[in-house]
This record gives structure tokens, C-alpha cells and sequence, in this order.
């Protein structure tokens, strides 16, 4: 457990406390990587102390570490943030929410205009992703057992985001999550089989589905109800690079035809006469 969107934490949760003890679990079990979910350190500046003492447990244990924050800069704007830890305890890398999981409100029917009159206090506590600073590229991180992807939430439900990464030459998507449902295994197994990746799933303990996932559609282990969990998995990289080395869609694919989809469509325009 770790705090949520809105910042509210289970009463005794010490999010720090937790990431610390269950990387000193996964190096127990030999893992190479132990990932955490979306906003589970809270609102935290980086570097600072909270950084500091998982940086130490990553580089005592000599194992990379993913977690989720909020990470709020020196000019007070924020960004869901995914850091990631190397074995020496730097921070290696940082991956930045790119698609605003916002909800609808004032009868507005498009999710993409935020509702007037509102400070940023009130943004804070109802829906803070309206105003948080988005980021504007997909990264790829190469570890010492093969390159990764990192995805935040409601950016998995983007095809796009999970091809851009995979032609990038990424083998494991981790995406990481803060929702109150469960991840969706049919989601994972299909972006895993089209984009010939693995997956690393991660949710808050109030949500559900945190699984770990090969291609082309195998679930090695999941958390199929609420609460605080902990799986491990080895998975099968060399398999993969053969399927991805010999893959048909890969070799056959024609770019010239896919430019349509990085143009503006609003579909949802060609439906005004339809009233709910």
C-alpha cells in the first residue's frame, strides 16, 4: 500500500518502509528488477531523502528498482513519475505520464477541456491529472538483461504507446497503475501477443491484477483480489528474441500506410446527435 491519486493513505502505510522491505524480498529470491505501483511514494521532490533510502537498498541489494511518485518540481508543477533505481542505486532513468487519466465534468462531452472556475487546490484534491505537466516521449531503458518500456496507467490503454516501445526495441513493457479496478488480463495478453513483448504489471493495493506476463499470452502470476501482494517470475528472454528475430510483422510492415494515425481524428465529433 502507497499513497493514491489523491494523496490519501492507509492509516499506518509507510510507503518507503514498504519499498525498502520487499527490495530486500525480491533480492532475497534473486530478482533482477522489483516494481511498484503508480503515485506509491506520494508527493515527493527528486532527489530527496525519500529516493535517498531506496537508492541505498537498491545498491546493498544489487537490484534495479521501478516505483511511481508524484514528483513535484522547483517551480511547484508535478508529473505522475516513474523512477527507476540501477544496482549501484542511481537513478537511472525517469519515464513521465503521458496521457491524463481526467474525467468529465459540466456536462462537457470532451474529456480534453477541464471545468472553468477552479483553482489549483481544487484540481489537487478532485482530479490533479488535469493540470499535472504531461510528458511528450516514449523512452526505452536498457538494463544489463535486456531493454524495457515503462508505461504509467492509463497510457496502457493506448495501442500506440505499446508499439512505438516495442519497435524501439523494447522485450518487457512494465506498466504500472493506481486504479481502483483490476488490470485487464485480456489487455495483456493481446498487446503482448501484437507487439511480441513481455509484461510486468503493478497495481495499488486498493485495486487489483498486479500480474507478471510472457509473450505470447501466458500469465506466470497475478493478484487476483485487493490487497497488498507479492509474485515473482523468471522469465524466458531468449524465446522472446527468437519470436522477435523471426517475426513476419515486424519484417512485413509498410510505414507508408500507418501516417494517417498520427493526425488529429475526433471521432467522437461525427456523433453529435446522439444524446448520452
Amino acid at each position: 500500500g502507497g499513497y493514491d491519486k489523491w494523496l490519501k493513505i492507509e492509516q499506518g502505510c509507510k510507503p518507503v518502509e514498504s519499498v525498502v522491505n520487499y527490495i530486500e524480498r525480491a533480492a532475497g529470491d534473486d530478482a533482477d528488477l522489483v516494481v511498484f505501483p503508480e503515485y506509491h511514494l506520494g508527493r515527493i521532490s527528486v532527489p530527496g531523502p525519500e529516493t535517498g533510502r531506496i537508492s541505498k537498498a537498491a545498491a546493498k541489494n544489487g537490484i534495479y528498482v521501478i516505483v511511481g511518485c508524484w514528483e513535484v518540481f522547483k517551480d511547484e508543477s508535478f508529473s505522475s513519475t516513474a523512477l527507476l533505481f540501477d544496482r549501484k542505486g542511481d537513478i537511472a532513468g525517469k519515464y513521465f505520464k503521458t496521457h491524463a487519466a481526467v474525467d468529465k465534468y459540466d456536462q462537457l462531452l470532451a474529456y480534453s477541456k477541464p471545468p472553468s472556475g477552479k483553482d489549483k487546490d481544487w484540481f489537487i484534491k478532485n482530479d490533479p491529472e488535469w493540470i499535472m505537466k504531461r510528458g511528450d516521449s516514449l523512452p526505452v531503458f536498457d538494463l544489463d538483461f535486456g531493454r524495457i518500456g515503462i508505461l504509467i496507467c492509463y497510457d496502457g490503454y493506448f495501442p500506440e504507446t505499446y508499439r512505438v516501445l516495442s519497435l524501439k526495441g523494447a522485450e518487457i513493457i512494465v506498466w504500472i497503475n493506481g486504479r481502483g479496478g483490476s488490470i485487464q488480463d485480456y489487455y495483456v495478453k493481446t498487446f503482448m501477443h501484437q507487439n511480441l513483448v513481455s509484461m510486468i504489471c503493478t497495481n495499488q493495493d486498493y485495486g487489483a491484477g498486479t500480474m507478471l506476463a510472457q509473450y505470447p499470452n501466458r500469465i506466470d502470476a497475478i493478484c487476483p483480489r485487493k490487497g497488498e501482494g507479492y509474485i515473482t517470475a523468471e522469465f524466458d528472454l531468449k524465446r522472446l528474441r527468437i519470436a522477435r528475430k523471426n517475426s513476419r510483422n515486424f519484417q512485413q510492415r509498410r510505414p507508408e500506410l500507418y501516417r494517417e494515425i498520427t493526425e488529429t481524428h475526433p471521432i467522437w465529433e461525427d456523433y453529435r446527435d446522439i444524446t448520452k
